[in-house]
């Protein structure tokens, strides 16, 4: 049986803006629209150069279990 796929951990958002959850000190990682959607999203923080990958669900920004 194929359901809603599994979602990691809600990522802090500020405003349109995604904050890094390794520093928590960019907060422009990734701008996200409500109408954005996607999968296995590669974002990189120029702090501490740290890659993440994403999902985002409906302007929802979640860490990737398919890492």
């Amino acid at each position: 049986m194929q359901g809603e796929p599994k979602r990691g951990k809600l990522l802090i958002m500020r405003g349109k803006w995604v904050e890094c959850p390794n520093c928590r000190r960019n907060r422009q990682l990734m701008q996200i629209r409500p109408d954005t959607e996607g999968r296995n999203i590669v974002a990189y923080c120029r702090i501490c150069k740290a890659e993440n990958i994403v999902d985002i669900v409906k302007g929802e920004c979640f860490e990737s279990y398919g890492q």
